[in-house]
């Protein structure tokens, strides 16, 4: 009677062992939800201008540009073993100048976007994004900072009168490419192409219409579950 502890013991220390191992062999399981943040720099710029949009300037003017930020919330929810749902909420700033030597313009943009994304994993630690961003314009401000005009008289400088106010509603196609740094750290390249006209209004010296936004993100990503 004296051997049964000593069995029972030696048998109770085998089976802990032996689950100890099948554990380690096993692999971790993602969670199917998952709650983060993620930050990026944007460089934006626009597009489907017409040729002849800057009345006094030239054919091949830069159309407004410039950079700005974004940050803010995401969730992701597990679809298939490759392929994640990822909405986000994002707060978004950019400041756009247009100077064609003649004229010096500014323009500053805030809003609230909304990326709808599916993200597909073709290998590990690779993925693909594809979707669509819907953003509310919160504020923003286009003014003419300079003006400097020439006639038989000389040059002078003066500050025409703008009326351009950016639309309630920006929609865009977004796709990108990420990479899974460490586990819960990504980094990313995303691109967004505006599919509807970004301002109204109109000006004596440029033509916005038909032009629409298409912006360059370069992104951090941290998943906290």
């Amino acid at each position: 009677m004296k051997l049964l502890p000593k069995f029972l013991a030696a048998s109770l220390l085998a089976a802990t062992c032996a689950f100890a191992q099948e554990q380690q062999a096993e692999p971790a399981k993602k969670s199917d939800f998952g709650v983060g943040v993620r930050g990026a720099f944007n460089y934006t710029t626009m597009y489907g201008l017409d040729n002849d949009w800057n009345v006094y300037g030239e054919s091949d003017d830069t159309p407004p540009n410039g950079l700005g930020f974004e940050a803010g919330l995401a969730v992701r929810l597990q679809l298939l073993p490759f392929m994640q749902f990822t909405p986000e909420v994002l707060f978004n700033y950019a400041k756009l100048t247009q100077d064609d030597g003649k004229m010096e313009r500014k323009f500053k943009q805030m809003g609230i976007e909304f990326p709808l994304l599916l993200r597909i994993t073709p290998i590990d630690k690779l993925y693909l994004a594809a979707g669509a961003t819907v953003e509310l314009n919160v504020s923003d401000e286009a003014k003419l900072e300079s003006g400097v005009m020439e006639n038989a008289a000389g040059k002078f400088e003066h500050d025409f009168p703008e009326d351009y106010d950016r639309k309630t509603v920006q929609l865009a196609f977004t796709f990108g490419v990420g990479y899974n740094i460490v586990a819960g750290l990504t980094a990313d390249f995303r691109m967004n192409m505006g599919l509807n006209d970004v301002y109204e209004g109109e000006s004596l010296l440029i033509d916005l219409k038909g032009g629409k936004q298409m912006t360059f993100k370069f992104g951090i990503g941290y998943w906290f579950m």
